[in-house]
């Protein structure tokens, strides 16, 4: 806007303005407000679908618009669908579809805080931002607030009674978890796919888990009778129970919180005993806000949206599991909701769009405790009108299945069988695309029902990659994504499976159109085709890895099932089995280390160590396991085990289910399949090999470390805890002194106190100072050791320890890599291996958000630890130098060798 406009513009009256704006045609004004920097869009909701609007508005408006989104929960919006592999990694980010960086790139204002008003008069939505109330002003407002568990009307349940937990949010996560500590039962109230995904929570953290279902069999929304009991024997086989047609009568509660649930089932009454129950019987929209503001609702609730998913406020819309289309149906699919964003998008930047929602595909293909489950049909009546368990003559069904194997296949037809109108498979879904395409079409191609169930398929033109599906047939049916979409993107440079997904969306959803999904084949003939040489060998053009996750997910065992279900076999070549002779290796059982000498595995666990600290970020937990199993050592004694050291123990209860040790279990976990691959190296030797990579990779200095320890055989191997002095936290120094001022030692300061458990290692002054020095890459818990008030989870951290809003850049190498956020760090970068923790910014205490405590403080106030920590300060080579030298000694001493001398590398 020139100089002149403005200057008219600034003596005009707001009346005048006011006037001038009404006699613009919308078209005009839509033209004003781009060139005054656009229309201002407000996005409450950052789940899924809430930021598919926001990534689909910005690509249609050329930025044009001006987005702000509005997220209640602390993370980046995640995939929810993927929530049980959570307990895979334990970190947000590796659920994350978004980041704050990704934001403040593309424009968009992130808002963390929780819409509470929707004032549609004066287009301003308020939101209380951690008791702070902030108003947001709209031109167009797109409501995407989702749904919440619904709690079934039991007596006595509700989320106030401690025990009593929903599945829908990482912080359930967090919250089931740490209850799971003090549990060793769980009952999960639901046995739909949101009942079976909390089951699998309760199953990965080894709890013995109870399904409870009202309906006769599982999945009743999906699945008939037969393909429900078939899941039901295979969730069994896992040791999981499961329990249909109960009516849940009560929750008992007592000292505690929960302490069990009792039900009925067929007409005999009992009560399960459980302090961890979770609820996962189903959701309900989140429509308070729409409620509050006065928009018309639908008849089962959410927000009643027409074709466009525009409420009957002409400037609010609505999308995902809370808009209700014409009055009915609310979704609560995620690939419904991203249709949906695709057509409001449309309309909100091109007023002549035509896209119109009227039905959604609710076909679903996942993966529920290691089964495989999916429902496909044409349209929604297969679902609505219950055609999938219908019998008679309004349909046509034939059904194949194998109990002892586990498989399940059901394929509905016309009553005259020349439309196929859905199916359910359970175990093998390797049919679903082509199935669901097929589903799609007006007849079955020729074939025969009996044709069709045998495995044969209608011809389709596949340009010869072997898919059977046509360009227009959906590949990834979470994202709607056609074959001709993935080609192009591959055409055009996208090689890999996450290129792929940066470029369409394809396989960000549940994955299955990667993990059982025709993608690898359709990947691997156009990069034949186009003449590029990738990954392994040509008919196999995917990583290593990426061909050992796929044999896995497909069980397949030989080079030619691998290029037969994933590759291009016109490409196959007589090299290609050398190429791939560790993934084959692999998938046949073998353990990486067979055939390798004991310094073999060494050097390649220390590879494999590397790749996986860099991928998992979980630097200071291994660090903390290997000295946690190192600090037993007491130089007084001489008999191996009683002398403790490093062993191996830390791995046995004795040790583990110290208070000092709270949390390491994980640790061990993680160790469990190197130890597996390696077996010539003992537990003693990967834990202290883990922490020496892990420093190293943090940044810190090569320990010049040896291997060859020998493990502790058993619980009766561990050191005495009453031989420690302070056996409560494992013989390792206290953070802060008791109630009555004494430490466990029985010292009443710091110094002495380190003297006492360090001194008793073996150690002095300098070597005090030194391995405290560790701290730079630690954080501390709550829940681990009380010390501070922070605890797991994005809510609990302090700016340094959470991936949001800022999602520092604390790794060595500068990348994002906050690992399992949450807890209190004693430095900013405490993914970082340096010097930090001796700096004036950190022991000064001038940082509310920075850790230091009493056995901190000493180091730089007591004489004899002074001298160190200042040179420590300065120095940070000398830092390193004295620290490697003293990790050295700590992980060795106490250690008995085979040979005697030690292993080198």
């Amino acid at each position: 806007m020139g100089s002149a406009a403005s200057s008219a513009a600034a003596a005009a009256t707001e009346q005048e303005l006011t006037d001038a704006l009404k006699k613009l045609s919308p078209e005009e004004l839509a033209k004003l407000k781009t060139a005054l920097g656009g229309t201002k869009v407000v996005v409450v909701g950052w789940g899924p679908v809430g930021h598919a609007v926001v990534t689909k508005l910005l690509a249609k408006s050329a930025g044009a618009l001006k987005i702000s989104v509005i997220s209640e929960e602390s993370y980046p919006a995640y995939n929810r669908v993927k929530l049980s592999s959570f307990f895979e990694h334990r970190d947000p980010n590796k659920l994350a579809l978004s980041s704050p960086e990704w934001c403040r790139e593309q424009g968009v204002e992130l808002i963390f805080g929780r819409a509470t008003k929707i004032d549609r008069s004066g287009k301003v939505v308020e939101v209380d931002c951690n008791g702070q109330s902030k108003s947001v002003q709209y031109d167009e407002l797109v409501i995407a607030t989702g749904s919440k568990p619904w709690l079934p009307p039991v007596p006595g349940l509700g989320l106030e009674v401690e025990g009593v937990f929903v599945y829908r949010s990482i912080s359930d996560i967090f919250k089931i978890t740490e209850r799971a500590k003090f549990s060793t039962k769980a009952v999960v109230i639901g046995g739909g796919l949101l009942g079976l995904e909390a089951a699998k929570a309760a199953y990965d953290l080894g709890l013995e888990t109870t399904i409870l279902e009202v309906a006769p069999h599982l999945m009743p929304v999906q699945l008939d009778l037969e393909a429900g009991k078939i899941l039901q024997s295979k969730i069994e086989a896992l040791g999981l129970k499961v329990k249909t047609g109960v009516k849940v009568l009560e929750i008992q509660t007592g000292d505690g919180g929960l302490q069990g649930v009792k039900i009925e089932q067929e007409g005999a009454e009992e009560v399960l005993a459980t302090t961890l129950l979770i609820v996962g019987a189903g959701v309900r929209p989140r429509q308070e806000l729409a409620e509050s503001c006065g928009l018309e609702l639908g008849g089962r609730g959410g927000i009643k949206v027409d074709q466009r998913m525009k409420t009957a406020d002409e400037h609010i819309w609505a999308v995902g599991e809370i808009a209700s289309y014409n009055g009915g149906m609310c979704y609560q699919l995620s690939a419904p909701g991203y249709t949906q964003a695709e057509i409001l998008s449309d309309h909100m930047t091109n007023p002549k769009a035509d896209a119109k929602f009227a039905d959604a595909d609710l076909s679903t293909k996942l993966k529920l405790l290691g089964v495989d489950v999916a429902s496909f049909g044409g349209s929604s009546d297969f679902w609505f009108k219950r055609q999938y368990s219908s019998s008679g003559e309004e349909v046509m069904s034939k059904v194949s299945k194998d109990e002892a194997a586990g498989v399940y296949k059901k394929l509905v037809f016309t009553p005259d069988g020349t439309k196929l109108l859905g199916g359910i498979l359970v175990g093998d879904i390797s049919a679903f695309a082509p199935l669901t395409a097929v589903s799609k079409r007006p007849d079955i191609g020729g074939l025969s029902p009996d044709e069709l169930m045998a495995g044969q398929m209608p011809k389709v033109d596949d340009g010869g990659d072997g898919t059977n599906l046509g360009d227009d047939d959906h590949v990834c049916n979470c994202h709607s994504v056609p074959k001709k979409v993935i080609r192009e993107a591959i055409m055009k440079g996208a090689h890999t499976f996450e290129e792929i997904k940066k470029c369409t969306k394809a396989g960000t959803g549940c994955g299955t159109c990667i993990r059982t999904g025709p993608q690898p084949k359709l990947l691997a003939h156009t990069l034949n085709q186009k003449g590029v040489e990738a990954g392994a060998c040509k008919a196999l053009p995917f990583a290593h890895d990426d061909i050992e996750d796929l044999a896995k997910a497909r069980q397949l065992k030989s080079y030619e099932e691998l290029v037969t279900h994933l590759g291009y076999p016109a490409a196959a070549a007589d090299g290609d089995k050398t190429a791939l002779g560790s993934v084959l290796d692999r998938i046949g059982g073998k353990p990486k280390g067979e055939g390798l000498d004991h310094v073999a595995q060494l050097k390649a666990l220390k590879d494999d160590l590397w790749k996986f600290v860099d991928k998992m970020n979980c630097n200071p937990i291994l660090v903390r396991l290997a000295w946690h199993d190192a600090g037993t050592y007491d130089k007084s004694k001489t008999a191996f085990g009683e002398r403790g050291g490093a062993n191996g123990s830390i791995r046995f209860s004795p040790e583990i289910s110290m208070g000092a040790n709270n949390g390491l279990d994980k640790a061990v976990k993680y160790m469990e399949p190197f130890k597996a691959d390696y077996p010539l190296v003992s537990y003693a030797d990967l834990y202290q090999m883990a922490a020496a990579v892990s420093i190293e990779h943090a940044g810190g200095p090569k320990i010049d470390m040896k291997y060859g320890r020998k493990d502790a055989t058993g619980p009766d191997q561990c050191p005495d805890p009453k031989s420690r002095g302070t056996a409560g936290n494992a013989g390792l120094p206290d953070a802060e002194p008791g109630p009555e001022g004494a430490f466990g030692c029985g010292a009443t300061d710091a110094a002495t106190h380190l003297r006492n458990i360090f001194y008793r290692m073996g150690f002095d002054d300098k070597g005090i100072v030194a391995l405290s020095g560790a701290h730079t890459i630690g954080r501390a818990f709550k829940e681990r050791s009380g010390t501070v008030k922070e605890g797991y989870g994005e809510s609990s951290g302090c700016p340094y320890t959470v991936s949001m809003p800022k999602s520092c850049p604390i790794r060595n190498d500068g990348g994002y890599g906050v690992g399992m956020p949450g807890g209190k760090s004693w430095t900013t970068k405490w993914l970082k291996f340096d010097n930090e923790y001796f700096q004036p910014a950190v022991y000064e205490e001038k940082d509310k958000d920075l850790l230091w405590l009493s056995s901190d403080r000493c180091l730089h106030q007591d004489e004899g630890f002074k001298q160190y920590f200042m040179l420590y300060k300065d120095d940070q080579s000398a830092f390193f130098r004295d620290f490697a030298e003293a990790y050295k000694q700590l992980s060795e001493q106490g250690a008995q060798f085979e040979p005697e001398a030690g292993v080198t590398l």
